[in-house]
């Protein structure tokens, strides 16, 4: 699941609001002979996903906010996302990964990507690195003005799915604004919460996918 819009949050932490809708990426290993899900690598619970902002037309990142004096980060949140084995909203076992809380500081149109990591607490040397094993790019999404955005989208059954099973996720009820006659002051608060690319590596093919 990728995003689709945003509300601008500005250098504050208090106003802070989350991108819609949060991304949602599953993992699925297969053997390339066999074409089985390899379940031990997909339970592997040091598989972590990273996420970076980037522009448009995907080809360059977007990490800081452009003509500040000091450095400032232009996507806020946990930029980094350790699998959940759990059910999807069809009752099916999977691997997904979550990211709950990301925002974004100025208006615009980006891009997502997600990068696959395996760590190796056996193999950690000083200034050493982890292979990278799969990625994806999200499609664009817009993050709009506060007066500009247009609401927030009640949450999918997969996200609702992953809630009920732990997953620390909001479970959004939705209130995409109305135009003209019956709008009303509560269609301005968009945080309405109901509590209730393919690559292989060793003969695995990991395979991330945006639901």
């Amino acid at each position: 699941m990728y995003p689709i819009a945003a509300r601008a949050c500005g250098y504050g932490e208090r106003d802070r609001r989350v991108i819609d809708p949060p991304p949602i990426l599953e993992l699925r290993v297969t053997d390339s002979l066999s074409g089985r899900l390899d379940w031990e690598e997909m339970k592997y619970n040091l598989n972590v996903l990273h996420c970076t902002l980037w522009n448009e037309a995907g080809d360059a990142e977007t990490p800081v906010v452009p003509d500040q004096r000091r450095p400032t980060r232009q996507l806020m949140g946990q930029v980094v996302s350790s699998p959940a084995i759990a059910k999807d909203e069809n009752g099916i076992d999977s691997c997904f990964f979550c990211f709950p809380d990301l925002s974004c500081r100025q208006p615009g149109r980006y891009r997502l990507r997600f990068v696959l990591m395996r760590i190796d607490p056996l193999n950690l040397p000083v200034g050493g690195t982890n292979p990278l094993l799969a990625n994806s790019m999200s499609d664009i999404f817009t993050v709009y003005a506060a007066k500009d955005f247009p609401g927030m989208k009640p949450s999918s059954a997969l996200t609702k799915a992953l809630k009920a099973q732990g997953c620390n996720i909001q479970v959004k009820k939705g209130n995409e604004k109305r135009s003209g006659k019956g709008k009303t002051p509560e269609d301005d608060d968009d945080e309405v919460f109901d509590d209730g690319d393919d690559t292989s590596s060793k003969g695995k093919g990991k395979r991330l996918r945006s639901r």
